[in-house]
């Protein structure tokens, strides 16, 4: 047991409002109870704001309750009841039905709080069998829902590892962008993250850990390409093509998920003259560990999330870095990024009760109101304003931090400013990106790139920068959901005819007509817009979906099911109506040159709900919306 003053310096560093809800909850505390912290409305959300009295008596008590050892196994799971209530408390706000459809599993009390059941006797037909295309964070996370109900399953990974973009993207300083207590599974308590963001080699880890622990591993093969999958209508099988090492083979399956999701095709650098170039060109998701930078003249094409990352590390050590900056971004900086979770706070998260289920509801609450930020406000607008009081809030605070950040230079303020409203595009976050900019050894050009020679890079204007190495930051192809692998459904018919007119389009982002037995995991607008849930948990939420689909036709003796076309048509209709209510779609939000909308003007990677609704939608299949055929 550790003294006084390390507990005090533990209980420091946690965050307030965690830390009252784990204590209150662990010993009901009259005085815990009446502390009343204040709603401030913010650009985003609204902050939960203690008085430094109040957040003195949370963590002299915390730390009187810690020097007792108390033991969170002796201590009461709370029933749904008590857990509204203390949602309300964490929030400070009264929480209606409609707020309460996911938000009640959050805190993730519950050891499997998104796992498929059995709802009879299990039946599993001999030689059944679930192909799970991709070992990221979607194909690990199918692997444990089967793994629990004892399907038997195969993942096939083309790598030689688990991790999906978290084994291809090494490049320098790659981290996560959102905080790692909600870049986790639910089911997986308690993990030791060594940093607030975590970096690639941590997520690598972390993916690995659960693998191992949940019994999926060793369904795993590695090196083994699934370059195309047929649905044979006769049998109502899947037959999958694998590309290993050496040798082509064929396997069946009743069941595919594709998990290669949507960054998995490398954007290639569309360039005239590329091939002409003669120093090296690295695309970030193919850097690796022989790519020198040090003392060369350096290009960084793309200022997306990736380039954001980047840059940093690459100007110290280069002789000279240019940026090419095609649209500015709304770049932001967070709390606690790049620094590790000190010793006190790995303690307290271990020994605290609840304090983990509570750390990780608070860090989601940042985006559980989301949605508002992209809702416009026509009176707000009809007043004077350009989008609503929150996101103009926003804009002035982000506005502000650029000017700061590159000492009020009007030079580069001119060229970093976006004339779109935050939050259209993916959120980028800082990484001393701006700063960066500032270096004597930097360049920021937003001049549009005409051509490469042999040894530079020409811009419209006509003037040409020498250059030794291209870092091509230029993303993914994220218009080609789960390729490379191509499907072919009823009839011969491919994923890309079905598109073709629209765009890429899915039932809840899972399913597709003519495609039987066919699930996909971060498909077509998938994630919602807002919902205090981080990526991994909508992850359990659609395999959980998938899974029961599963059982569903194991227990009524059906070999295949398949999402009907009305219900496609109408799900999907419904969404774009939806769509339409937020600002990725208006006529100022950059559309032409934002991967969230596709290139027939529709929303492709969210979904536009809030998570309360989406999860109602996705908590469990709705037969009346698929089509059967019983076993044979």
């Amino acid at each position: 047991m550790p003294g006084r003053s390390f507990i005090e310096r533990a209980v420091e560093c946690a965050d307030t409002n965690a830390l009252r809800m784990a204590l209150y909850q662990a010993t009901r505390d009259a005085e815990i109870a009446a502390i009343t912290p204040e709603r401030v409305f913010g650009p985003t959300t609204d902050a939960i704001v203690f008085s430094d009295e109040d957040t003195a008596l949370i963590r002299a008590k915390a730390v009187e309750y810690l020097l007792s050892e108390p033991d969170e196994s002796a201590l009461p799971v709370p029933s749904r009841d008590e857990i509204v209530e203390l949602l309300e408390m964490a929030e400070a706000r009264t929480l209606g039905p409609d707020d309460l459809i996911m938000r009640h599993k959050l805190p993730a009390f519950s050891d499997l709080p998104y796992q498929a059941q059995w709802h009879g006797e299990k039946v599993i037909p001999e030689g059944y069998h679930v192909a799970i295309v991709g070992a990221g964070f979607a194909g690990i996370a199918m692997g444990v829902q089967l793994a629990n109900l004892g399907v038997p399953f195969t993942i096939y990974e083309r790598r030689v590892e688990v991790g999906g973009v978290w084994s291809i993207n090494t490049y320098p300083d790659v981290r996560v962008d959102t905080v790692s207590f909600t870049y986790e599974y639910a089911f997986e308590k308690k993990y030791p993250w060594t940093e607030y963001f975590a970096r690639q080699s941590d997520v690598r880890a972390y993916i690995d850990h659960v693998a191992h622990k949940y019994g999926v591993y060793e369904h795993i093969r590695f090196g083994s390409d699934i370059t195309q999958a047929r649905f044979d209508e006769p049998t109502q099988r899947w037959t999958l093509t694998v590309q290993g090492e050496e040798s082509v083979t064929e396997v069946e399956a009743n069941v595919v998920v594709a998990a290669s999701g949507v960054f998995a095709t490398p954007r290639e650098l569309s360039v005239e003259g590329v091939s002409d170039f003669t120093g090296q060109i690295v695309h970030t998701a193919r850097w690796n560990e022989d790519v020198e930078y040090a003392g060369k003249k350096v290009a960084v094409i793309g200022n997306g999330s990736t380039g954001v990352q980047l840059l940093s590390k690459i100007a110290e050590k280069a002789e000279s870095v240019t940026v090419y900056q095609r649209t500015p971004q709304w770049i932001s900086p967070r709390t606690n990024y790049g620094v590790p979770i000190s010793d006190e706070l790995q303690w307290l998260i271990q020994k605290m009760p609840f304090y983990w289920n509570w750390n990780k509801y608070v860090a989601g609450l940042a985006t559980i109101d989301l949605r508002n930020v992209l809702m416009p406000d026509a009176e707000w607008i009809a007043n004077g304003g350009q989008i609503s009081k929150r996101n103009d809030m926003l804009r002035e605070i982000l506005v502000g931090y650029i000017s700061a950040q590159v000492d009020g230079r009007q030079d580069l303020i001119d060229k970093l400013v976006p004339d779109y409203p935050p939050m259209t595009r993916r959120p980028v976050v800082d990484n001393n990106w701006y700063a960066s900019l500032t270096r004597n050894n930097v360049e920021l050009v937003t001049t549009p790139i005409a051509r490469m020679t042999d040894t530079a890079i020409v811009t419209s204007d006509g003037e040409a920068r020498e250059t030794e190495l291209v870092i091509a930051a230029v993303g993914f192809q994220t218009e080609k959901y789960i390729w490379p692998t191509q499907y072919f459904g009823l009839g011969g018919v491919t994923l890309e005819d079905v598109w073709t007119a629209q765009g890429a389009q899915a039932h809840l982002g899972m399913t597709v007509p003519g495609f039987p037995n066919m699930f996909m995991l971060y498909g077509p607008n998938s994630q919602p817009v807002a919902s205090g849930a981080g990526l991994p948990v909508w992850f359990e939420v659609w395999t959980g979906y998938i899974a029961e689909c599963i059982v569903g036709m194991l227990e009524k003796g059906r070999a295949s099911m398949v999402i009907r076309k009305d219900a496609f048509d109408e799900y999907n209709e419904q969404l774009h109506e939806e769509a339409k209510k937020l600002i990725y779609l208006m006529p100022n939000s950059a559309m032409e040159k934002n991967y969230y909308v596709n290139e027939f003007g529709r929303l492709q990677m969210n979904a536009p709900w809030n998570g309360e609704k989406y999860y109602e939608l996705c908590e469990k299949p709705d037969e009346s919306h698929y089509d059967f055929t019983d076993a044979q």
